[in-house]
């Protein structure tokens, strides 16, 4: 399935040129599958969050929402990882071919969300967002995740560091980070990714005693004497 899924960056660029100018209609005609069984549902999900929520499009809980959502249809029904994941090809699909009035409704016409951008192509982002977070269950992940904010995703997704994302890592980071995010230590996020980078650079968090729980309990005891 995912193999014949090959969408070039030129075939993206035409592709958006087209929705650039007529986007009001770039709802696609046809989906093939089985992507249309994956756009019904989200989209359905889509109508259900902003009726039942209240809520806009154009916010911080609708991407975790729709996130959660794309996370569990992916990798429960359609066979995903993170080697595919990482290819922006089939982003570019997804994207253009099969939610394009959904990213437009998001970010209205910005080619870095729909295609341009490694780590702005939104799907991609905000997949990888919870992959990052995840907790084990979406109701764990919603909880450790639910006073964030649209920063805290470019954030995550920008410092991968020299070796890429270490997901066991970035998985307790945020766990922790619900923890001591009340505290009173102005940009904490921020400033424990920027320590955490420097600090992989050294040490290598599951060989410490206590391993990577420990590793992470120090980066934010750190910071707790700005307090």
């Amino acid at each position: 399935m995912w193999e014949n899924v090959v969408y070039t960056k030129a075939q993206a660029k035409y592709k958006f040129q087209q929705i650039e100018a007529e986007p009001e209609n770039c709802a696609p005609r046809q989906v093939k599958p089985p992507f249309d069984q994956l756009r019904e549902h989200i989209m359905n999900e889509k109508k259900s969050f902003l009726v039942n929520d209240k809520m806009k499009i154009n916010s911080y809980a609708f991407d975790l929402h729709m996130g959660l959502v794309l996370y569990s249809l992916l990798n429960d029904s359609y066979s995903f990882n993170e080697r595919l994941a990482a290819q922006d090809e089939i982003w570019r699909y997804l994207s253009l071919e099969v939610f394009p009035d959904l990213v437009y409704e998001r970010f209205g016409i910005n080619d870095q969300r729909f295609y341009k951008g490694t780590r702005r192509i939104w799907l991609k982002s905000i997949w990888w967002y919870i992959h990052l977070s995840w907790q084990g269950t979406e109701e764990e992940t919603l909880n450790a995740l639910g006073d964030n904010s649209s920063d805290h995703i470019l954030q995550l997704l920008d410092r991968s560091g020299s070796g890429g994302y270490r997901a066991e890592l970035t998985r307790e980071l945020m766990r922790q980070y619900k923890l001591y995010s009340s505290s009173k230590v102005p940009e904490l996020f921020r400033r424990i990714l920027k320590l955490n980078t420097a600090r992989l650079n050294m040490i290598e968090p599951s060989l410490v005693e206590g391993g990577i729980k420990t590793y992470v309990d120090d980066l934010y005891k750190y910071f707790m004497n700005d307090v």
